[in-house]
């Protein structure tokens, strides 16, 4: 007969595994919510980048024409919010870009799915614009907006992008 010593005998006893376990749980607790504070802060530079474009758009504009587009969006575009639409993205619908004065004067459209609604309203006869993207990150009903304005100050057209005090 083998005599089996309790030497030989390998593994891990309950309170290790407990330890590791309550280890992993201090680690999710902390790095769940600053993964989801990460996709948000992504999903907001979408805004960012396409008010960047807008404004890029508005320059060229201003440069070749010195006015801004003097053409209005028509309201927020899409008409529909993102978050009721297949995905909770807005689709991209060629319609909704392509033959409106104010996005054909910025050069302006979407190419791929989008989580914000876009608006150009023109001022003072081409003299001043805003710019508008509001989205529902998460979609709870709580919409952020981002705002940039486009005024002309000695004859140079000058730009302010505004934030939303809090993120959605």
């Amino acid at each position: 007969m083998i005599k089996i010593s309790r030497k030989a005998q390998r593994g891990f006893t309950l309170i290790e595994l407990m330890i590791v376990v309550a280890i992993i749980g201090i680690l999710a607790a902390v790095a769940i919510p600053q993964f989801l504070d990460y996709m948000k802060s992504s999903k907001r530079s979408e805004a960012m980048l396409n008010l960047n474009s807008i404004e890029k758009g508005a320059g060229a504009e201003f440069a070749e024409n010195s006015a801004f587009p003097n053409a209005t969006s028509g309201g927020l575009t899409p008409a529909q919010a993102c978050c009721q639409q297949a995905g909770k993205k807005c689709a991209v619908v060629q319609a909704d870009w392509v033959g409106n004065a104010a996005w054909d004067g910025l050069n302006f459209q979407m190419n791929k799915p989008f989580l914000f609604q876009y608006s150009y309203t023109a001022n003072n006869a081409g003299a001043g614009f805003s710019a508008d993207a509001v989205g529902d990150l998460d979609c709870d009903g709580t919409t952020v907006t981002y705002n940039l304005t486009g005024s002309t100050i000695n004859g140079s057209p000058q730009y302010v992008l505004t934030k939303p005090a809090r993120a959605d």
